[in-house]
């Protein structure tokens, strides 16, 4: 009970119920594992300032794994602690193809900052899945009239998305695009998303570099998530939880299963291996 020293936990789905409300009772217990002095780490495909300003604000965050890996951040200092980006010549032969398919529409983040085409910023509300994940595009996404330009002048991309409602699409271009760019990364953390990182960004990746940088050991970790794009996360932690909401995939990896967002699931799996 003593071994953890550090907790990785995904949000939407994961630390965040169905309403993206973070629970008194899993608060309480964060709190109860950071007071023991164990780090507490967001690890989520979001930019930094797009995560819960509740999350955010919490004092005993010091530390933060964002866009699937691509950043590892030190929140209080502001530093960056590693980084991992798509080359801007990439992105812009993955946007060209992206450009070929029907039904989707595609964004691009560089330096924590979100971009998506004009046309595409316009249509939008009607890829999305809920009311939530529209205001999270249409406030963190700044439309452009040359996408092409703004990837090329780019230093590197630190994630691109894509966004469909046509199941079976996504279904494909997540088996069919790492096959056209190996050297990508390609998960899911939503019903319409396909979510593309450089090969080397990713959440486990990520965590391996955060726990070298503070000197603790992958088997003193334990991690929790729900999606394709923890299971990186999961397989590199020393314990591997999965919610009960979880994808097949990482089901069947973790090394435990907990119950689900909406019933407090990271706060009994903390409960279970902390104290």
């Amino acid at each position: 009970m003593d071994n953890i020293k550090l907790i990785a936990f995904d949000l939407d789905g994961t630390l965040l119920n169905s309403k993206k409300e973070l629970t008194p009772k899993t608060a309480e217990i964060l709190q109860r594992a950071a007071d023991k002095g164990i780090e507490i780490v967001p690890a989520t495909g979001r930019i930094w300032y797009v995560i819960p300003k509740f999350i955010r604000e919490l004092d005993f965050i010091n530390y933060a794994i964002t866009l699937n890996g691509a950043k590892v951040f030190d929140v209080k200092n502001e530093k960056t602690i590693a980084k991992f980006e798509i080359p801007p010549e990439r992105a812009l032969k993955m946007a060209r193809v992206f450009d070929d398919i029907d039904n989707i529409l595609y964004d691009a983040v560089s330096d924590d900052k979100g971009y998506i085409r004009r046309d595409f910023y316009e249509k939008a509300p009607a890829y999305m899945i809920d009311e939530w994940q529209t205001r999270i595009v249409l406030d963190n996404r700044k439309p452009v009239d040359n996408f092409y330009e703004r990837l090329a002048d780019s230093n590197g991309i630190q994630k691109m998305q894509i966004y469909t409602l046509d199941q079976k699409l996504r279904h494909n271009l997540l088996n069919s695009l790492p096959v056209v760019f190996p050297k990508s990364e390609f998960s899911s953390s939503l019903p319409n998303n396909v979510e593309i990182n450089d090969k080397t960004s990713n959440k486990g990746n990520g965590l391996k570099c955060l726990a070298d940088y503070l000197d603790i050991k992958l088997e003193n970790i334990l991690a929790f998530g729900d999606g394709s794009n923890d299971l990186s996360m999961i397989k590199a932690a020393g314990i591997g939880v999965a919610m009960e909401n979880s994808c097949r995939e990482l089901l069947e990896f973790a090394d435990s299963v907990t119950t689900d967002c909406d019933h407090d699931g990271v706060a009994e799996g903390i409960m279970k291996f902390c104290f």
